[in-house]
């Protein structure tokens, strides 16, 4: 290859008006045209080239542990957005029945007496088992990646006063509740409400 860099630029200064170029200038610039062609060459090379396997595998792998890392995470906001629906609708129960309490006496042991729209909850089953206890229950938890909820409302007597709580199970992997997981609906001077079981539910503040 140098001998060809060598000819070419032999040819070229044959070739130029100025043809009394001493041995130094003529070999100054055959190196620089050596030089030339070959970061050339090199350089067309390396673009051809790409990337390599092991290039690409660890890309790949990056990919894999950067997803790994945040699919678990993002499973369990949507997972909690979707229960959004569960806490405000126990929440508004557990208010719904201080007010039909003081109208008539007592708890309703209905969602129909509480005037609190039920029905277009998307996620989960909404129901007033028994006096003052309201469940959100989800149709498909392990799949929305949800919780049950239940409320409870208990009257103070004594205090005259009403006391209520919100309760989310923590037993995986089915995070069901039922009725009795949840303490309300009382009516005496010592009236309390809970979270029976720190094992099936915690109380949502």
């Amino acid at each position: 290859m140098i001998g060809k860099v060598r000819g070419l630029g032999k040819l070229q200064l044959e070739g130029s008006q100025d043809i009394n170029l001493s041995p130094t200038q003529r070999k100054k610039i055959m190196n620089s045209n050596f030089k030339f062609k070959l970061l050339s060459h090199l350089t067309a090379k390396k673009e051809d080239k790409g990337f390599t396997l092991i290039e690409l595998l660890v890309v790949v792998i990056i990919i894999g542990v950067l997803a790994a890392i945040a699919l678990p995470n993002l499973l369990g906001q949507v997972g909690k957005a979707r229960e959004s629906e569960a806490k405000s609708t126990i929440g508004a129960l557990n208010r719904a029945q201080q007010g039909y309490f003081t109208e008539k006496g007592a708890f309703a042991t209905g969602t129909t007496n509480l005037e609190v729209p039920t029905s277009g909850t998307k996620y989960y089953s909404i129901t007033v088992p028994a006096a003052g206890i309201q469940l959100a229950n989800g149709t498909n938890n392990p799949k929305d990646g949800t919780r049950d909820y239940g409320g409870g409302v208990s009257y103070n007597t004594n205090s005259r006063s009403f006391s209520s709580i919100v309760c989310r199970a923590v037993s995986s992997p089915a995070y069901a509740l039922a009725a009795s997981d949840i303490t309300g609906g009382q009516i005496t001077s010592n009236a309390t409400v809970g979270c029976v079981s720190s094992t099936v539910s915690e109380e949502v503040k």
